[in-house]
């Protein structure tokens, strides 16, 4: 027996398994390419894969990213065969990947959250094929949470995702009310122009979310559209960008509100149009995840979103 670094050689066997469990979670993973799989695991500049073998045949399997920018490292993936499980190998595995990370001398800990860039897409349950792109964590209601809960991994966040079929969606009463509300405060929603609009590092310097900053001004760049609420031509709020992937899928990257003007709705207003700005463009449901405490999980209930699966962000401190 032996844990060794994951390479071409090897690499046949470790998507074999990976395609083996892919379907043994509540929450399935959507089936990816032997490609796929290699841009995913096999190691190269951040990403760091190991095997364990027994007679030269991969029965576990490990993957971790290193982001030297963030001084963070984030363990991927880890999976034994069912044939070996309860036999230690996943101690095994999850305690050299632990030992590379230390050895690194500067990663803090080892993160299992929805910031690893390396990301898979899983199958909603109950739905016909309908995915989202991102597990946010580890799956609460699964053998991998009291897994990890056991090797010393806490719970630092927890996190819903949720969905909602779109594809007849219209405004509701209290959101046409509200709309109503808003105007009399010269309040609209509109799509960004950056010629017609100002305020645009205010807003996200006052939401200090800097992966939302990043998000919309590449939507920007590329010309896709992003809703805002506006007043005289100040940009109060956004939502997007408007994006249908191939799945009918309603992308939706995040909302905020500048912290001057809340109290007033325009959150609800905001997410309500992007619904309907989707519809319009083809999307068939939306998907999103958000924090157990966040207060915006209000304006998505509120428009009737269900929690389909919920998530645990887990980390191990060094």
């Amino acid at each position: 027996m032996a844990i060794v670094q994951l390479d071409s050689f090897y690499a046949n066997q470790a998507y074999q398994l990976w395609d083996k469990l892919l379907h043994t979670h509540s929450c399935h993973y959507k089936p990816i390419h032997k490609d796929q799989f290699l841009t995913k695991f096999l190691p190269q500049d951040q990403i760091h894969s190991w095997v364990y073998l027994e007679d030269d045949i991969v029965i576990g399997f490990i993957s971790v990213v290193t982001v030297k920018e963030r001084i963070k490292a984030y363990l991927s993936m880890i999976m034994v065969d069912p044939k070996h499980q309860r036999q230690g190998i996943g101690s095994k595995l999850l305690d050299y990947a632990e030992h590379f990370i230390k050895g690194c001398n500067l990663y803090p800990s080892l993160d299992l959250v929805f910031f690893n860039p390396v990301q898979f897409e899983w199958i909603i349950p109950n739905t016909n094929q309908h995915d989202h792109p991102n597990a946010p964590g580890v799956e609460i209601n699964s053998p991998a949470y009291h897994f990890f809960t056991k090797q010393g991994y806490q719970v630092f966040a927890k996190q819903n995702s949720y969905y909602k079929l779109i594809k007849d969606y219209t405004f509701n009463s209290s959101i046409r009310l509200l709309i109503d509300e808003l105007h009399k405060h010269k309040i609209t929603i509109t799509f960004y122009d950056a010629d017609k609009h100002h305020g645009f590092n205010d807003l996200f310097d006052d939401l200090k979310n800097p992966y939302w900053k990043e998000e919309i001004l590449k939507a920007v760049m590329y010309h896709e559209p992003v809703l805002i609420a506006e007043k005289e031509g100040l940009m109060l709020g956004f939502t997007g960008p408007l994006r249908v992937q191939s799945s009918l899928r309603g992308y939706f990257a995040g909302i905020g509100v500048h912290s001057k003007i809340r109290g007033l709705g325009i959150g609800k207003v905001l997410f309500a149009s992007l619904c309907m700005e989707l519809k319009t463009l083809g999307a068939h449901y939306m998907t999103l995840f958000t924090g157990e405490t966040n207060p915006a999980r209000k304006i998505y209930e509120n428009e009737g979103f269900t929690i389909v699966c919920s998530w645990a962000n887990m980390r191990k401190e060094f």
